[in-house]
């Protein structure tokens, strides 16, 4: 009986020792696998992240555009930016903005002009991604305007102005002040004397300078020939059925200029980071250069893309960007 207690005792006591062993081994698998997975989880969340630091007013619209088309670089985020704030420091990514590179500059005038910008569509560190021309309006059964159209005597038709928007004014300034390709003269007078002037020397609508975009809209669709120089996505706004009813050509250029020029509101982007920073961004400039993303940009702010082979919603995204590809040069500023 003592001899088989000892054994009993002996084979409890390797038992013992073979469950410890085991369980040892279970925990040391188990502990080394936390420690793997808290590595990996460590890693990733240090891991830096790419920084969209886009304009205020439109970076909602952009979380909305890489929600719906998911840019290669996964780990992002987005950040407002408040006027001319330079990039943070020690991070990379990009500047999205309509207020990009500062091109050549017209002395005494604050038009900024870019040259063979749609054969290139990058300027200094900074490229286009979409733009926001304008154009001249009217019915599509309505001749396209010449240049005549500006002419007091003209009695084809009359054009309609928003004038209580401060920028509807100055882009009629700027194309009456073009003395040449991509050349202004200098504005003499102050703004509201010029403002008042403008009104009297054109064939305006009556009270032009009281009428907002939603008012000259509803006039365009009258019996008479009528012409409305207007940005882009002023038009695309209207109702399909509204839309329909229109044509656009580029604003009518002298007869003897062989260059000519484009207003536009530009996104650009700018890319930020050093040399290595840069190299592990390569697939998202790409992604940011392809026509299908710079499609869904134009059609998120009813632009057009900057790419030729971009995708065109209707006749009038069509027309505005052949003036686009055609132009020598584009030109936009002039609301100081």
């Amino acid at each position: 009986m003592k001899n088989r207690s000892k054994k009993e005792k002996k084979i409890k006591i390797l038992n013992l020792k073979g469950i410890n062993k085991k369980g040892f081994i279970r925990i040391l698998i188990i502990g080394i696998s936390v420690i793997i997975i808290s590595l990996v989880l460590i890693l990733f969340f240090s891991r830096p992240r790419l920084l969209w630091y886009v304009d205020e007013d439109i970076s909602a619209a952009w979380n909305r555009i890489l929600r719906d088309n998911p840019p290669p670089f996964s780990r992002y985020e987005v950040v407002a930016r408040s006027s001319n704030d330079p990039f943070p420091e020690g991070r990379f990514g990009f500047i999205i903005s309509r207020k990009g590179p500062n091109g050549e500059q017209n002395t005494g005038f604050p038009v900024t002009v870019f040259n063979n910008l749609s054969q290139t569509r990058e300027y200094e560190d900074w490229f286009v991604l979409a733009l926001d021309p304008w154009m001249v309006f009217h019915k599509h059964r309505d001749p396209s305007p010449q240049r005549s159209f500006l002419d007091n005597e003209n009695r084809r038709g009359s054009i309609l102005l928003a004038g209580n928007d401060r920028s509807a004014v100055q882009a009629w300034f700027c194309q009456l002040l073009q003395e040449g390709p991509g050349s202004f003269k200098v504005l003499n007078g102050t703004y509201e004397d010029n403002r008042l002037s403008l009104v009297r020397s054109y064939p305006f609508q009556s009270d032009a300078l009281q009428y907002s975009w939603m008012q000259v809209w509803d006039e365009i669709y009258r019996n008479e020939a009528v012409y409305l120089y207007a940005p882009l996505s002023q038009a695309m706004g209207q109702r399909p059925h509204r839309i329909g009813l229109l044509g656009t050509t580029r604003f009518p250029d002298q007869p003897n200029w062989d260059r000519y020029g484009l207003q536009a509101e530009i996104l650009w982007a700018g890319i930020q980071g050093d040399e290595k920073q840069i190299e592990t961004m390569a697939e998202t400039l790409q992604w940011l250069k392809d026509p299908l993303t710079q499609t869904a940009i134009a059609n998120t702010f009813l632009w057009i893309p900057a790419h030729p082979n971009g995708y065109l919603r209707n006749i009038l995204s069509a027309e505005s960007h052949i003036a686009w590809r055609r132009s020598s040069y584009i030109w936009q500023g002039a609301y100081n």
